[in-house]
């Protein structure tokens, strides 16, 4: 069976644009927690759009810059900033890089790849002594939306049946990310520093349905590219009724959207 996490279309670039802004902050919040006066090499895993990518670049504007995403819609789209970088189209569970860097900086993608227990450690592998792997990813499996979305999955088909395969809800229900304890324990022993935190931000956003906007270019995707059409629309009416329940816009008309994220800075 095709795990429908690894599935087949490309991200939609243009519209994961749309919040760029907000998706910039825990990039920021990530980069001011790092203590590397001059890296050398630089790897952007995931990078998509390049959103990390420019800002490191203006950071650290003398280091080699590699891009790392499986998208080419993504990188098309990186490509296309003003910066001094290599881009490479690579799945990160096959990528490994030709020489050890300095910085790996993965900002929400490792949350899409399971087996932290392994992949961390694997990355870490890759650094330089002194070189410092930096990862943000968004803690979604507890959140109001996401458990909607799994309500939808088990209840959107005709007289309230599931919809999709069982191997999907299973997979989405599935939780890749590991506890804050679990993280240190993990990675602890392999470091000479370890920092690892959460944060909540209340995230103001506008629209029309701006919380699907949101998590239909990331979350979503795996649900959309499993389903058939007719699944689909039936899932994005019910979903987006009790988004709409439970995410009211404000007097002002924007949405409250509480946003949870990991952090982990590990230098060896």
């Amino acid at each position: 069976m095709i795990n429908p996490l690894n599935a087949a279309p490309d991200w939609d670039a243009k519209a994961y644009q749309q919040f760029s802004r907000l998706r910039q902050r825990p990039v920021n919040e990530l980069l001011d927690r790092i203590d590397l006066p001059d890296p050398r090499r630089i790897c952007d895993l995931g990078c998509g759009t390049g959103i990390a990518t420019q800002l490191l670049a203006e950071r650290w504007p003398r280091a080699q810059l590699l891009g790392v995403d499986s998208s080419r819609q993504m990188l098309d789209q990186a490509r296309c900033l003003p910066i001094n970088a290599q881009w490479q189209e690579c799945d990160l569970l096959d990528w490994q890089p030709e020489q050890p860097a300095d910085l790996l900086l993965a900002a929400a993608v490792l949350h899409f790849i399971g087996d932290h227990q392994h992949l961390l450690p694997r990355l870490l592998g890759y650094l330089r002594p002194g070189g410092c792997l930096a990862v943000h990813m968004p803690d979604w499996r507890d959140a109001l939306w996401y458990r909607l979305m799994l309500d939808t999955l088990d209840d959107a088909g005709p007289g309230h049946t599931p919809i999709g395969t069982p191997q999907l809800r299973q997979c989405m229900a599935a939780r890749s990310l590991l506890t804050l304890e679990d993280y240190y324990r993990l990675l602890a022993p392999l470091t000479t520093s370890l920092e690892i935190w959460e944060t909540e931000q209340l995230q103001v956003v506008g629209g029309k349905s701006p919380v699907y906007d949101w998590v239909k270019v990331s979350a979503l995707r795996p649900v959309m590219q499993t389903l058939t059409s007719q699944e689909q629309a039936r899932f994005i009416y019910h979903f987006l009724m009790r988004v709409h329940k439970h995410y009211p816009p404000e007097k002002n008309g924007q949405t409250l959207f509480p946003f949870k994220r990991i952090f982990i800075v590990a230098k060896v």
